[in-house]
Order: structure tokens, then C-alpha cells, then sequence
């Protein structure tokens, strides 16, 4: 079920359409099937609007989370690794106290405080919905993990010297109310790290066209718009940062705030100077490329031959929303990730890939950022010979275009 959602900055109702987004996934209650992409009028942030509750979406990441990485034993891939390195040698000058309580919140397995425990830190906890994050966090780093999030709070994350909120808050619907309880969480003196991707530079990143949008992301972040809602929930900037974070083949913009308590509650402040026309920067990018992509689609899918997908995420779901990829005659749907088996995207049920082990129809790669680690995995891992095909060039070794 969508609801209509008010700003998730200044908190009003004054949404201007600019992307209607769509999913080709099944509503099971908790999985997002699509949204409008809105300006709220009055502030200028930028936000997904008829989405889910936040009780439905704190189901889906109980259950459905992505980040315990289970299909490669709980390890995060070396790229990400990359960059929490670079988090976290950014955030050690600001914490010159090793034994003060640091709280990672929607921590995953718990790489961040691994990093920080191997850099002398004694005091750390993680807290994270996922139901295996926390056994992956002590067999991996040996740090403790505690169920909960932004809006459940354990009790032993009271009077933390800093919490870390990466890649957090562009997935929550309740923006303030998450900030004024994580904040409520702080000792007097206590830092709020918040890091999120940057839409200001959008438009930069080298992602799939519309992967921003993404069956997860319901927040678009300016600096702008990121410390309105912090300043409206009780908390002053102390310095804010720009950085690339790489998760896939291409490196991901962020903004990097660090806030403090401050002594009176203020309004949002001024409009989003930048957001609303970022936002159609990219949108217009997106639509360029996504024009090429749908002609080698079309391409492809012309004489009506059968066709596997390997890729269930964000532009796969995207792509088989519209034609001419709905209107596609596609056989089977893999992926990986284990928390994907069982989810009906375009009408199939998703499943591992050693379910088309012996079939011989050509292999639709769906997920640009990851498709040579995709091909290596089919043909070492799966022992698979299918002819694969790549919607996006450069190709990868052992690819062809559509």
C-alpha cells in the first residue's frame, strides 16, 4: 500500500512532479513498486513520494536486506571496503578519544567498526535491522551488532561520543523523527556523522540511467536540503564535506556532514538553492541514455527469442517496467543474491542461478555496474556457456553487444 508523504524536511504537502518511477516487482506488502520523484514546493528538497509506511519498509529490511552480502559469506566487496577506509581515515581526527562510545547505525556486518577496532577504538556498537548482520559482525570483525535502526534505538546507544549514519537516511521515510531520536542518542558533547549520496552531482556519477531512483532510495540529498532537516530536528553543522564512494564500476557522489546538538530548535531555513534543478539535470541525462539503451533492446528483443536476465535489482526492475523489455519474451530471471529468491519481478520468480544450469538461451546482463564480476561468477562458479549480452558498452571480456 503507497501513502501520500509529506516533505521529509520542512513538512509540507506542496509535491511538483518530476519522474514518475515504476517497478516490475510484486507488491508483497513491503517492497516498493514504484513512486513519483517530487520538488516539495515550499523548501525545495527533493523526495519520493506513495511509498509505503515506515513500518512496511522496516519489515523489508528485516527481511529483505541486501547489505549482509550472504552470497559471498558476508564479506563487503573489496571496492566498498575502499571506501569505508576512506570514511573512517576522515573521521579519525574528529575522535581523538578512543574509549568514547561510537555507534554505527544501520551498520550492515559491521565493517565500519571493524575498521574502527583495528584503528585502537574499545567502545563500539552496531545497530542494524538485518537478522544475520549481527552473527556476520562477530565471526568477521568481532565487534557486537544489536537489532534496531533510526527509529528503534537500543537503549545502549544512549550517550554516544558519535554516531555514524552512512547510507542511512536516503532510505528512511520519517526523516525527522529519525534524526530526533538518533540525536537524542548523543552525549552533550556528542558528533552526528551523516553521510548521503549527493543529487547535486547526480547527474556525474556514471550509474545506469535512473539507478539513483533506485527500489530503495526514497531521499535525494543536496547539502542544502540535508542540513535544513538536520537544523529542524536540533542539531548544528559542524563541517560538511564532498567525497566519491565506489560500490560497483562507478564511483558514487556523497555529501559528508558532521553535526553537533545545538543549544535552540531553528526553522528548515532557506529553499534548496540547487536540488530542483539538479534533480532535472539528471533526469534529462537519464532520459538520453536510456534512449540508446532502448534502441539496442529493441534490437534485441525484435524477432521475439527467448532471453534469460541475470540482474533483479534497481535497473532491471526499472528497464521491465516499459517496453520494449516488457513486451520481451524472457524465460527465466537469476541473481545472486539469495534475499531475491522467491520475489516476481516482470511475472517470474527470481532464482539462483544455478537454476538455468543446461539451457542454452542468451544471458541479458542487468546489472551494468557488475557485469564482469556477473560473467566471471557464470562461467567459473556456475560452469554456464551461455552467450551473454551487455545493455551498456564498454562490454566486458566475453560479451557482446546488443
Amino acid at each position: 500500500m503507497t501513502l501520500r508523504r509529506d516533505c521529509p524536511v520542512c513538512g509540507l504537502y506542496e509535491p511538483v512532479l518530476v519522474y514518475r518511477q515504476r517497478f516490475a516487482v510484486a507488491d508483497d506488502g513491503r517492497r516498493i513498486t514504484g513512486y513519483d520523484v517530487v520538488e516539495c514546493g515550499g523548501c525545495g528538497a527533493v523526495y519520493a513520494d506513495g511509498i509505503p509506511s515506515q513500518e512496511a519498509l522496516d519489515g523489508y529490511y528485516a527481511v529483505a536486506s541486501k547489505y549482509e552480502y550472504l552470497e559471498c559469506g558476508g564479506q563487503a566487496p573489496a571496492s566498498l571496503e575502499g571506501s569505508h577506509r576512506d570514511m573512517v581515515e576522515r573521521l579519525l581526527p574528529l575522535l581523538p578519544d578512543q574509549a568514547r562510545k561510537i555507534v554505527d547505525v544501520g551498520c550492515g556486518n559491521g565493517d565500519v567498526l571493524g575498521l574502527l577496532r583495528r584503528a585502537g577504538y574499545v567502545n563500539l556498537l552496531g545497530v542494524d535491522p538485518a537478522e544475520h548482520s549481527a552473527a556476520a559482525a562477530r565471526r568477521l570483525y568481532g565487534v557486537e551488532v544489536v537489532p534496531g535502526g533510526v527509529l528503534a534505538m537500543p537503549p545502549t546507544a544512549a550517550q554516544a561520543g558519535c554516531i555514524v549514519l552512512s547510507a542511512v537516511l536516503e532510505h528512511v521515510r520519517e526523516v525527522a523523527q529519525a534524526l530526533r531520536e538518533v540525536s537524542g542518542m548523543l552525549a552533550a558533547d556528542g558528533l552526528l556523522y551523516i553521510e548521503v549520496p549527493d543529487l547535486e552531482r547526480f547527474a556525474c556519477d556514471g550509474s545506469a540511467p535512473f539507478q539513483q531512483f533506485s527500489v530503495e532510495h526514497i531521499n535525494y540529498f543536496t547539502s542544502d536540503s540535508l542540513v535544513h532537516a538536520a537544523t529542524a530536528a536540533g542539531l548544528g553543522l559542524a563541517q560538511t564535506w564532498s567525497a566519491l564512494r565506489r560500490t560497483g564500476t562507478a564511483p558514487e557522489p556523497v555529501v559528508c556532514a558532521v553535526f553537533k546538538l545545538a543549544r535552540t530548535v531553528v526553522g528548515h531555513g532557506t529553499r534548496d538553492r540547487v536540488g530542483p534543478a539538479a534533480v532535472r539535470r539528471y533526469v534529462a541525462q537519464s532520459e538520453a541514455l536510456e534512449t540508446v539503451e532502448r534502441a539496442r533492446l529493441e534490437r534485441l528483443t525484435a524477432a521475439g527469442a527467448p532471453l534469460i536476465i541475470w540482474g533483479a535489482g534497481t535497473h532491471m526492475q526499472h528497464l521491465l517496467a516499459r517496453p520494449p523489455l516488457a513486451d520481451a519474451t524472457i524465460v527465466a530471471i537469476v541473481d545472486a543474491n539469495p534475499r531475491l529468491h522467491g520475489v516476481v519481478v516482470a511475472g517470474l520468480t527470481v532464482s539462483g542461478p544455478e537454476s538455468i544450469a543446461g539451457r542454452d538461451e542468451p544471458i541479458l546482463v542487468g546489472s551494468p555496474a557488475h557485469e564482469r564480476e556477473i560473467i566471471d561468477a557464470a562461467r567459473r562458479v556456475y560452469g554456464l556457456e551461455n552467450r551473454f549480452v551487455s545493455l551498456t558498452p564498454p562490454l566486458a571480456a566475453d560479451c557482446q553487444t546488443l
